[in-house]
């Protein structure tokens, strides 16, 4: 990263990245990403006296959001970056590049790799140094926060919306016109809606009435989406027959998390035909029979952050078998890029049960989930004194019992990049409590989709990029008793890299390297070990690591700032002291 610092002699090749978020507006001859671009340059070319020097092909992302990596410009700027073109990369401001923090760390760790960095204008500053990449740590947080907030006013906004009876977007219902942002009746659609539900009372069977309909050249509500393209139009399917035989939005109303509001609609079919219709599609619900426990604990409930179901996906390598929870293949997030989720199915299984167990040990947050059931008397209390021992019962069971018991407990297992939700029923964990612990331990009243009392236990999670899977928060099974001499020495270059940067600033990471004998590469990722927590270090330093930390995990994996999660991401057991504030040390 010389071209920073230090005398040139060579150019400097500068792109600009701009972005802007919603298409509206870049018709116009002075829109927002044209004014970015010009700021861009303007500074670009202030800096001539550096050598630098514009690259002229655009990287414009027009209408796409800062919350992910999916932009075309974004991401031929990158594969620009991996071929050598670039060596600076000047953006306006720095949630043009990217509001997630995630995202920020990915991009920094893929620019260093290529000693390209990059400068925000209007907040003056690059990532070459220590000083720089902790402001931008906080302003990306911040914009991550500004994000999720807009995020949350949006949802809000959407369920005052849909109590209120009013429609919120998408797809039109087959029957219906959107007009002015309300569903107003499309009389020829209408007919053929009443003569499905009427049909379908005297076929009694949704494959049938799919058949007669496609045979009439019946088709699926054809519309104009926001982007102007149209949507729909093919032949219906046997999907779109049974969800209209079950939406209530027919009725003049809309469900909504388990609730039915009046809708501003009008209704096309009467309650009458509408409840007759419910009874005969109830009764022609297929009867599963009772399945044996499956040999994953987790399979059935468990589901990545944005809802695709985890299968699981095994072998056997080196004569060992191993297995995997990964997320389902969906080609809707296929085509946007986003990637399968997997996590290794003892880890995660294990993680479940301890976490459970820990909750059931921890008095207040377990009497703060059997009190949400209503029930709050002196029984209620002897129960939650029982948490203890029903933790005992759930780190006995074998895997059959234990999947009986999961299967009673845990409405769903979520999986995300950053951290593991397991969301409890409520009433089944007063159950277990009640439990006497012989037999086998099975739902207690009947669990169903409707809704119910729950408890989200959350757990963070980190991602290590080198190994390409989680690396779950679990107890260290073990530590060393033995300092490892490659750990030690690592972190003693560390500090002497540090100390050489503080003493003299204007040293480019190049110059650092090149006196210590490394490569740039190295030296930068040696540097940020410096920011590991210092019971991390002290633990190094005196041979009480966990068995599996090694040079590799401590250099290319990314190192949050925040210490908990630190050590969480490399094994180290949670501080227990209540009173320890890590801002002492």
């Amino acid at each position: 990263m010389s071209h920073i610092h230090g005398l040139q002699t060579h150019p400097v090749r500068c792109a600009i990245y701009t972005r802007k978020s919603v298409k509206e507006g870049l018709d116009r001859e002075n829109n927002s990403i044209e004014v970015q671009r010009e700021i861009c340059s303007a500074y670009v070319r202030s800096q001539r006296h550096r050598k630098w020097t514009e690259n002229f092909q655009r990287y414009d992302d027009g209408g796409y959001s800062g919350g992910n990596l999916e932009r075309p410009a974004l991401r031929q700027l990158l594969a620009d970056v991996e071929n050598g073109h670039i060596d600076v990369i000047v953006i306006y401001k720095l949630d043009r590049l990217t509001r997630s923090l995630a995202d920020f760390i990915r991009l920094i760790d893929l620019l260093e790799q290529y000693g390209v960095t990059f400068v925000s204008v209007t907040q003056a500053f690059d990532t070459q140094d220590s000083m720089g990449r902790l402001v931008l740590n906080i302003l990306l947080t911040f914009a991550q926060f500004e994000r999720e907030m807009l995020a949350d006013r949006i949802r809000d906004k959407m369920a005052a919306m849909k109590r209120a009876g009013r429609w919120t977007g998408g797809a039109p219902p087959f029957g219906y016109d959107v007009v002015k942002a309300k569903l107003i009746v499309n009389p020829s659609e209408a007919a053929i809606v009443r003569e499905i539900f009427e049909r379908y009372l005297v076929v009694a069977s949704s494959e049938k009435l799919t058949n007669e309909f496609r045979a009439r050249g019946l088709k699926a509500k054809c519309w104009i989406n926001r982007r102007g393209e149209q949507s729909g139009g093919g032949l219906a399917t046997r999907g779109m027959i049974y969800a209209m035989l079950g939406s209530p939005v027919y009725t003049g109303q809309f469900h909504f998390k388990g609730e039915v509001f009046k809708g501003q609609h009008e209704a096309i079919i009467d309650r009458d035909l509408w409840d007759r219709v419910q009874v005969l599609r109830d009764s022609r619900k297929l009867k599963q029979p009772a399945a044996r426990p499956q040999d994953h604990l987790l399979l059935g409930f468990s589901f990545d952050d944005i809802g695709r179901a985890m299968r699981i996906e095994g072998g056997i390598k080196r004569q060992s078998r191993y297995r995997y929870y990964i997320s389902d293949a969906n080609h809707r997030a296929t085509k946007r890029g986003i990637k399968q989720l997997r996590a290794g199915g003892t880890d995660l299984e294990e993680l479940v049960r301890t976490s459970i167990c820990a909750l059931f040990r921890r008095r207040f947050d377990l009497s703060g989930a059997i009190h949400s059931t209503g029930l709050r008397d002196a029984a209620t209390d002897r129960l939650i004194d029982r948490g203890p021992t029903a933790a005992r019962h759930l780190e006995t069971f074998d895997r059959r019992r234990l999947r009986f018991a999961w299967e009673a407990l845990i409405d769903r297992v979520e999986l995300s990049r950053e951290w593991v939700r397991i969301v409890l029923r409520c009433d089944q964990m007063a159950a277990l409590l009640a439990w006497p612990g012989t037999g086998l331990f099975r739902p207690r009243g009947a669990v169903t989709a409707e809704p119910h009392r729950t408890y989200a236990l959350q757990v963070e999670a980190v991602a290590v990029r080198s190994e390409r899977r989680f690396r779950l928060p679990l107890d260290p099974k073990s530590t060393t008793t033995k300092p490892q001499k490659g750990l030690i020495s690592l972190m003693r270059f560390a500090r002497k890299a540090q100390e050489m940067v503080y003493e003299n600033r204007a040293l480019s990471i190049e110059e650092v390297a090149t006196r210590l004998g490394r490569r740039p590469a190295f030296v930068a990722r040696a540097l940020r070990l410096n920011y590991l927590a210092p019971d991390i270090i002290a633990a190094i330093m005196d041979g009480a690591q966990p068995r599996d930390l090694t040079r590799k995990a401590l250099m290319y994996s990314s190192i949050p700032m925040d210490w908990a999660q630190q050590r969480a991401l490399f094994g180290f057991s949670a501080r227990r002291d209540p009173s320890a504030n890590d801002q002492y040390y």
